[in-house]
């Protein structure tokens, strides 16, 4: 009897200790596995994560006839096994992340519709017979060529007008040339910006719609591009679209930064380009670009990052090795993936509203816990500031810190899972995992000292024709002093030299062209690098506001013919009034 209750009294801690043994062995192939620690790391970890656990695997078989040992040995023996069990799961979260970093959307998202006008009599597709109905084969032959198919299974016959420009078949709707418009709602933020228009997500109505997929072609690859990240320098384009959901949605590229990395040197340069600035547009083939036309940067975005990268290439003058794409919805799942984030609002900066979403409740003075949506609209507030830019570019760093306050709280373990998940869905680059493990363990390594170096190209206002609006509008004609500069900056930095040799006098700048402090408050939407932003910046324009309402742009959201558009109708009424006190012709 007395063995069966000692065998009793023992029995839980060798049930364990097993387990033990096999997570300690599986956390350690996980480790070596995800590649990321030095060999210098990697080897002793493995040791004590293999060691501790077959010492506790002993102890629980051949110590624990005394009370007090077997109570220490259950417990260690239990906790190990949690805590490596846990172990595992966040290193095969991280390891899944890679995976999922490299398994590159190959197809293209497109949201293809067909509209009329708000007040018209057609409910549907089979009212279309005889219509007349605009297409623009120019930008959208694939998806006008979806919805003729669609429309001839439905039993219908319609008459077709063809347009050159989106702008131009909207135009042709409001005026009552034809009934209804074939569009791919990719446009929509381009039609949007034609003050006529502002409101054409809600003056129409879609009665059809299909989402269709296409490849994304292939761009043959440039033997500079894949470089030795750990000893080579090397470029990347971070490209912010200014759409939410699918980062497989080609749409507006609002935000463009080259980060220029010299591993030897140390030494990282970002380069803030405008998202109006005025470029010769330039694409590999099968991107449908208006190649060799001159266009706003922001709209290349509309054919692929890779029209964005081609174009600043030819513009810079210099190879981008990789690119990175994020949008709206990047930071909103970030932060719901964190249980949202925390954030300071000093005295006087409290917002009743936001303005990018008049739905969402703004924030008080003290202390404000925020939700992704929250956290993005409070990012992108500026109207309800008097330092408006300066303050929005404050509000992104206020964000930034809470949310790294967060990653690296001990909160952070019971949101890991959700965390990765969000990293992983949260840009889409052309980057191989593996060369990003071989920064991360060149960081843990030789944990270099990195010094960070700015730039911020400028230009001065003008409006002037753009290729894919087909009409004129506002754009940042390129101050050509500046771009030299930059130039010089981005190869200095890539010879091993500080990007701070090259000075930028300014003197040959055009007249009234931006200063580079005030550039770096207007245009850097998302340049978290900023510490102590200008006060009180030189405004180069007569009207602040106009300049300053085009590099905030809050774009349509997409909703159906069922949803009540009230955040869009709170929205628009806000910019409406903006434009009928500003413009003539709205910029794009």
């Amino acid at each position: 009897m007395k063995k069966k209750r000692k065998l009793r009294r023992g029995l839980f801690v060798k049930l364990l200790a097993p387990w033990l043994v096999i997570f300690a062995i599986l956390l350690s192939f996980q480790i070596y596995k995800l590649n990321i620690l030095p060999v210098h790391y990697l080897i002793p970890v493995v040791v004590i994560l293999v060691v501790l656990a077959l010492l506790f695997f002993l102890l629980a078989y051949f110590k624990t006839r005394k009370s007090g040992m077997r109570i220490f040995v259950t417990f260690m023996v239990f906790v190990l096994t949690v805590a490596y069990g846990a172990a595992n799961y966040y290193v095969y979260k991280t390891d899944e992340m890679f995976a999922r970093i490299d398994d590159l959307a190959d197809k293209i998202v497109n949201t293809e519709t067909i509209r009329v006008m708000k007040g018209s009599s057609i409910q549907d597709i089979k009212d279309l017979n005889n219509a007349t109905v605009g297409i623009c084969t120019a930008q959208d032959q694939d998806g006008v060529q979806l919805m003729e198919t669609a429309i001839t299974n439905s039993g219908v016959k319609i008459k077709t007008q063809n347009y050159s420009s989106m702008v131009d078949m909207t135009a042709a709707l409001y005026g009552g040339e034809i009934e209804a418009m074939i569009m791919n709602d990719g446009f929509l933020g381009v039609v949007h910006d034609v003050e006529p228009y502002t409101f054409v997500t809600t003056e129409t109505r879609v009665i059809y719609q299909e989402i269709f997929y296409t490849s994304r072609p292939t761009v043959k690859e440039d033997s500079k591009d894949q470089v030795n990240v750990t000893q080579e320098p090397f470029t990347v384009l971070i490209s912010g679209n200014d759409t939410y959901g699918s980062l497989g949605e080609n749409s507006r590229s609002d935000v463009n930064m080259l980060v220029t990395v010299n591993p030897k040197t140390g030494i990282v340069l970002m380069t803030s380009i405008p998202r109006d600035y005025y470029l010769e547009m330039d694409c590999p083939s099968g991107f449908g670009c208006a190649q060799g036309e001159m266009d706003k940067l922001t709209h290349t975005g509309l054919h692929g990052v890779e029209t964005t990268e081609a174009t600043l290439e030819k513009a810079l003058d210099i190879n981008i090795n990789y690119t990175v794409r994020v949008n709206f919805s990047s930071l909103v799942n970030l932060v719901d993936a964190l249980d949202g984030v925390d954030v300071q609002v000093d005295k006087g900066l409290a917002v009743e509203t936001f303005y990018a979403n008049e739905t969402l409740e703004g924030v008080k003075e003290g202390m404000n816990h925020l939700d992704g949506e929250r956290a993005l609209a409070f990012a992108r507030e500026r109207h309800a500031y008097v330092d408006g830019d300066n303050q929005r570019v404050r509000n992104q760093q206020i964000v930034l810190r809470a949310i790294i306050d967060k990653i690296t709280s001990p909160t952070i373990l019971l949101n890991y899972g959700k965390f990765v998940d969000a990293i992983g869905g949260a840009f889409e680059t052309d980057m191989p995992s593996s060369q990003i493990k071989d920064l991360m363990r060149y960081q843990l390594t030789m944990n270099p000292h990195w010094q960070f170096e700015s730039y911020s190209l400028r230009g001065e206002g003008s409006t002037e024709y753009c290729a894919e609006l087909g009409t004129a509008a506002y754009v940042t004609i390129p101050d050509e002093y500046s771009l030299q500069i930059a130039r010089e900056k981005l190869q200095a930095v890539l010879k091993g030299e500080s990007a701070n040799s090259i000075e930028d006098t300014g003197e040959t700048a055009p007249a009234g062209s931006i200063d580079q402090t005030e550039e770096d408050d207007l245009n850097n939407d998302y340049d978290f690098s900023q510490e102590d932003p200008v006060e009180d910046p030189i405004i180069p324009y007569e009207n602040e506001d106009l300049y300053n309402e085009d590099q905030l742009y809050d774009p349509p959201q997409q909703f159906d013919e069922d949803s009540s558009n009230s955040d869009e109708e709170g929205y628009y009424s806000a910019e409406s009034e903006f434009y009928n006190q500003n413009w003539t012709m709205a910029d794009d």
